[in-house]
């Protein structure tokens, strides 16, 4: 089959078809180009006519926004209008448009486009075949309405919103010409501001970077002042409304509390109050009053100035002998009285100032602060002598103070006065002239003893020192801090410092004094006074004697209680031998067990009794023994009656004896059984007594016959009595027969 190139003649009205088509999507693409630019126009002329109106931008600002706009619509024109209607419209892709939405053509309108731009190589058979699909082309394309391959909605959608919006502009420069006019200024970078009804003046906050700010201490209140002017042509707005953020992108509105009714032309302007409640985070919010809207405030919640560390410096007074030291406190802190005193204070932030003053003399002291935004200050409080409570001020660079004042309390500590306690050991109420007096107690001060003495005097005369040197052992226990001696000799003169005579008294007190001298009077501390009667030697045995008689009787109603306890003893032992004729119940068992028991239960007892009682009579003998020795009557003889002869048996009875007799009645007692088990340690215990009891007969009997001894010493010592008045008597008869002679 032979080929020839055909050119194929496309049919006149898929040509026509394709050309209108090419027309009505340049149409489309007009309509909608505009329509947007008109939108696009539209909400940039709102938006900035709102913007200018809110905000009233600066003329620099304003030329931003003004090319902005232009920019935006711009690219809306470019991009929807001038790049799509003058973009080429092949007709092979209009046929594939009209293929896409008429999917009935079958592809016969692509391929005769197709044909007609391509000369081709082909048979009589295929032309014969490409002049039928052109036919066919033509054929369905005659039937197809072209307006149905575009989407309406859209366009339509575009122009009515470009209609609404253009109408707006239209209306808004026809009903409000002057604002429109005045806009149009603004637009030219007139610097004159919008005309507005209401004024809104927010008080208190401070602009920082084109943003109210205040600061607000965290966990507090903050109350919010505005003012609507009344001045001029301004009004009350009715209601201004805050639109706050949280921190964490919370929103929303409340409206503020109008205060009171202002009356144009009376009051200035009109006060708005709303109080924000426990901030723990920033704020920010706009105000919205009427015509007015304040925006870009603030409220930064900072942290409130906290003391963290104090120091007292010190400067002790010379007395105490302390080096100066740094002593770190909190609330409170104790000095020695007289000290100077230099408080040191470390705050959390910076302070812009700080105030310390006294609330009860309302005096302030003097704040040395460490620098401008310094976290140090100190003030000094001087000769630190009276309790002081001082109230601290905060203010930090923040301008937050402290919510409420800081106390700090200096607490005085006193200098107190020596004390002083002090006993006679081995001394009664009576002394003779040749006593030695043994002073025992403790010397306490605060700070240290600096000097002790002893004072006597004797009668009304006037009282003489003794210094006490030792005073290195003074303490706060019981210590021998002198031995006064009634015979000592002053060494500048060899006579006696004190010379006494039977039936004066001699009062005697131990004082000490520290080393405080801030004030004229001293702090010296005294004992209790020792009045003591001078007598003879004779008189004091006779005092000495009247006490043995009476320990000689306290300790008989000790030996009888003795016998006492050994009789009990002694019949417990013979109940426990008795066997019984049958044997007993479990209950006779059981009550004879609580009864033996609760029997020698009383015999231990009465053992430790009469042990502390032994020991009590024993120590008065040993008393006396001390004190015949320091009033230098005693003889060797006397002693080893006294000592040897009573207070020791009495005291190795009452310390070995006894005790030992009490722990044997104690495993006695707990043993389970009473009976045979139990013989052998009563008999051991029977015995134990017995001679305890012999023990005590024996020194009971050494009494009697000291006091045999002290008859005939009391009858030698009446005749000596005797003696001595009869010679007095002598003595007075010669006196007056002398005067009798002289007379005559």
């Amino acid at each position: 089959m032979s080929t020839v190139p055909l050119t194929i003649n496309v049919p006149r009205i898929i040509t026509r078809k394709v050309r209108n088509l090419r027309w009505l999507v340049r149409g489309y693409v007009a309509l909608e180009g505009v329509a947007a630019i008109l939108v696009t126009a539209g909400i940039c002329f709102w938006l900035a006519l709102g913007i200018d109106w809110f905000l009233e931008p600066t003329p620099a600002l304003r030329v931003v926004m003004w090319g902005s706009v232009l920019a935006i619509v711009g690219y809306v024109a470019w991009k929807k209008l001038f790049s799509r209607i003058f973009t080429r419209l092949p007709d092979s892709s209009l046929a594939l448009l009209v293929e896409r939405t008429f999917p009935n053509i079958d592809q016969s309108l692509v391929t005769s486009i197709e044909m007609a731009h391509q000369p081709l190589a082909t048979s009589s058979e295929q032309r014969a075949l490409y002049t039928r699909t052109c036919e066919e082309a033509a054929r369905r394309l005659a039937e197809i309405p072209l307006g149905q391959v575009f989407r309406y909605r859209p366009l339509l959608w575009t122009s009515i919103g470009a209609a609404l919006l253009s109408a707006s502009m239209v209306v808004f420069a026809l009903a409000h010409a002057e604002t429109f006019d005045f806009w149009l200024q603004r637009m030219r970078l007139s610097p004159t501001p919008w005309p507005r009804t209401v004024n809104l003046q927010v008080v208190g906050m401070e602009q920082v970077d084109g943003e109210w700010v205040v600061n607000v201490a965290r966990d507090d209140n903050y109350e919010l002042h505005v003012e609507a002017s009344l001045a001029d042509q301004f009004v009350a707005p009715e209601q201004v409304e805050i639109r706050y953020q949280l921190v964490d992108g919370r929103k929303g509105r409340d409206s503020m509390t109008q205060v009171g009714n202002a009356i144009a032309g009376q009051d200035a302007t009109q006060a708005f109050r709303y109080e924000f409640k426990n901030l723990t985070g920033d704020i920010r919010f706009d105000l919205v009053g009427g015509d007015d809207r304040v925006g870009n405030l603030r409220l930064h919640v900072v942290e409130r100035p906290q003391i963290v560390h104090t120091t007292a410096e010190c400067v002790y007074p010379k007395y105490l002998g302390w080096e100066p030291q740094s002593l770190p406190f909190s609330g409170r802190v104790e000095l020695p009285y007289g000290s100077q005193v230099r408080c040191s204070v470390e705050v959390n932030k910076p302070l812009l100032s700080a105030r310390a003053y006294d609330p009860s003399t309302q005096q302030e002291l003097a704040v040395d602060m460490a620098g401008e935004q310094a976290k140090k200050f100190t003030f000094t409080l001087g000769d630190f002598r009276d309790e002081r409570v001082l109230l601290v001020d905060l203010r930090d660079t923040d301008s937050v103070s402290n919510r409420e004042p800081y106390r700090i309390l200096f607490s005085v500590v006193p200098d107190e006065v020596p004390e002083v306690s002090a006993q006679l050991r081995g001394i009664g109420s009576a002394i003779t002239p040749q006593a030695v007096l043994p002073i025992v107690g403790t010397l306490v001060d605060d700070h240290g003893i600096e000097a002790a003495w002893i004072e006597a005097q004797v009668g009304s005369a006037a009282p003489q020192r003794r210094p006490i040197t030792h005073l290195g052992s003074i303490g706060r226990e019981d210590v021998e801090l002198d031995r006064f001696d009634l015979m000592a000799v002053d060494p500048t003169t060899e006579q006696r410092q004190l010379v006494l005579t039977p039936g004066e008294q001699l009062t005697l007190s131990l004082h000490a004094q520290d080393a405080y001298d801030l004030d004229s009077t001293p702090h010296v501390g005294s004992s209790q006074r020792f009045v003591l009667d001078v007598v003879t030697d004779s008189q004091l045995r006779a005092l000495l004697e009247k006490r043995e008689l009476g320990l000689r009787q306290r300790f008989e109603a000790i030996y009888e209680k003795m016998l006492d306890t050994r009789e009990l003893l002694a019949r417990i032992a013979e109940e426990s031998q008795v066997e019984p004729a049958e044997p007993p119940t479990a209950e006779i068992v059981t009550q004879q067990q609580e009864r033996y028991k609760l029997r020698l239960s009383s015999v231990q007892q009465s053992v430790v009794q009469l042990s502390y009682e032994t020991l009590g009579v024993a120590e008065s003998f040993e008393e006396i023994v001390i004190e015949l020795e320091n009033n230098r009557i005693d003889t060797k003889e006397l002693t080893e009656r006294l000592q040897a002869g009573i207070a020791d048996p009495l005291r190795t009875v009452s310390t070995e004896e006894m005790p030992a007799l009490g722990n044997q009645v104690q495993a006695i007692s707990a043993l389970e059984s009473h009976l045979a088990s139990t013989r052998a340690d009563m008999t051991t215990a029977l015995v134990h007594a017995d001679d305890i009891s012999s023990q005590l007969k024996a020194v009971l009997d050494r009494m009697l016959e000291l006091e045999s001894y002290n008859e005939l010493v009391d009858l030698l010592r009446g005749i000596l009595d005797e003696q001595k008045q009869l010679t007095e008597e002598t003595r007075a008869r010669r006196r007056e027969k002398l005067r009798s002679l002289l007379d005559e």
